[in-house]
């Protein structure tokens, strides 16, 4: 036991005292590992409060800016009367025969006769305008516009009404729906749309024109402005020799996005009116400095070689968005004779399955990847695998960037708050989905689960009537 215990002695002094270096790399290693899951749990906390934020608000689940809802009795203080001893209307539109659906404001009044005032918007370019003067002995001077007008299409779009009172004719307050709609521009993408609203009481005609787009995230169109589309259609009657007045009258009408103007057209008493044979199609239609930047230069380079996967992954996403619209655009055009909604069952899924795909196959890891040997042969040309954080900032950058072009190149420069906080939705749980599909763990699941629900559940929004 002695010589055990002295075998025993003469070994621990052969060893020396114990070294500190690995112990304390550990405690490194250690403190590193905890910094980056606190990263991953607070990405993941942040990304899931905006997300949740988002579509809550987005799907009116939580409205900010909710007010009390209207009553459903009109009185006459809250109409306005176009012109003397005439029926009333209120200013605004609405979803359903209720205030409480409220939508757009009317914003331009066209006096006139219905039919007249029709020609006047889609056959600007086929008429013959001969103006009355008792005092002109000669022949009267034809009038022919010159080409350059907009041009209107026949439209269909969901029916909005507006409350009519005709008391003054004898009549009593009702609901009306547009007597016609008009858009011009492309139904896939940007367009002016106008809803005419008339009675066969009055000769006058109550114009609601806004400006929107087809939003393939919503499958339906999303309004984005009312003031330009008004103006727009406003010039076209100025200067015309069959318009007697252009002005603006204030209304007060400050909802439905409105400033309180009312755009008023007055047209001229005119002769004969010479129509050709077919309607006119309307379409709005130092040494050491230099060093310094030399090596700043090469750690970029650095840094975009690195990341070559990402700026891939960014290029295709944007492409996704954009290239749907401009197929959708190209499409309607060349085959006008069908209607552009059997367009939108086909380019749809390419968003709502394209986008996560392309996601899922440009940020997976080397693991995840190598379960489908082809695809992992072609990504591996593309680089190093992103870091969970560089493929939630890549996708964010690729999505966002994808919807700001798409808004570009329909005209679109501001956006409703709704669908603003719905977009920002798509994008966080996107990225979220990239996150978690570039982890190979227990937190890669939950991330890409997270962002998978959360995906799924922006695309159902719409289509349930939340957005």
């Amino acid at each position: 036991m002695a010589n055990e215990r002295t075998d025993a002695r003469w070994i621990e002094r052969a060893r020396g005292p114990p070294k500190t270096a690995p112990f304390a790399a550990l405690l490194v290693a250690d403190g590193n590992r905890a910094g980056d899951s606190m990263n991953r749990r607070l990405l993941l906390v942040i990304g899931l409060f905006v997300l949740v934020a988002s579509y809550l608000v987005a799907g009116g689940v939580v409205d900010p800016t909710t007010e009390p809802g209207e009553p459903e009795t009109l009185d006459q203080d809250r109409l306005i009367q176009p012109e003397e001893n005439g029926s009333h209307v209120w200013p605004y539109t609405s979803r359903d025969r209720s205030t409480d659906e409220q939508t757009l404001a009317l914003n331009l009044i066209v006096h006139g006769d219905d039919e007249r005032v029709q020609r006047t918007l889609v056959a600007q370019e086929e008429l013959e305008w001969e103006e009355l003067d008792p005092d002109e002995e000669d022949e009267p001077e034809a009038y022919e516009d010159d080409g350059d007008s907009i041009q209107w299409d026949d439209a269909h779009g969901s029916t909005r009404y507006t409350y009519v009172d005709t008391e003054p004719h004898g009549g009593e307050g009702v609901w009306i729906d547009e007597s016609y709609q008009l858009h011009s521009g492309t139904y896939l993408g940007s367009r002016h749309h106008i809803r005419a609203y008339t009675t066969e009481h009055d000769d006058w005609t109550a114009i609601q024109v806004h400006q929107e787009h087809f939003d393939f995230f919503r499958l339906r169109h999303t309004v984005t402005d009312i003031q330009q589309s008004q103006n727009t259609l406003e010039g076209e009657f100025l200067d015309e020799p069959f318009v007697e007045e252009v002005r603006r009258e204030y209304h007060g009408t400050h909802g439905g996005w409105n400033d309180g103007w009312l755009s008023v057209i007055e047209l001229a008493t005119v002769g004969p009116v010479v129509i050709g044979s077919v309607l006119g199609v309307l379409g709005l239609a130092g040494g050491g400095k230099a060093r310094g930047a030399l090596r700043g230069a090469r750690r970029l380079l650095e840094w975009a070689y690195l990341n070559v996967r990402g700026f891939v992954l960014v290029g295709a996403l944007a492409g996704l968005v954009v290239g749907v619209r401009s197929a959708g655009i190209a499409v309607e055009a060349a085959v006008p004779w069908i209607t552009p909604q059997a367009f939108v069952v086909a380019l749809y899924p390419i968003l709502a399955v394209g986008l996560p795909v392309t996601a899922i196959v440009l940020t997976q890891s080397l693991e995840r990847a190598g379960r489908l040997l082809r695809l992992q042969r072609v990504v591996n040309w593309l680089g190093r695998p992103l870091a969970p954080q560089s493929a939630f900032t890549f996708t964010v950058v690729g999505l966002g960037l994808g919807f700001l072009l798409d808004f570009a190149a329909v005209g679109v420069t501001t956006l409703p708050l709704e669908l603003l906080l719905h977009r920002i939705g798509l994008i966080v749980t996107l990225g979220l989905l990239a996150a978690g599909t570039a982890r190979n763990d227990t937190e890669g699941v939950v991330l890409f689960g997270v962002g998978l629900l959360g995906w799924t559940v922006g695309l159902a929004m719409p289509l349930l009537g939340y957005l």
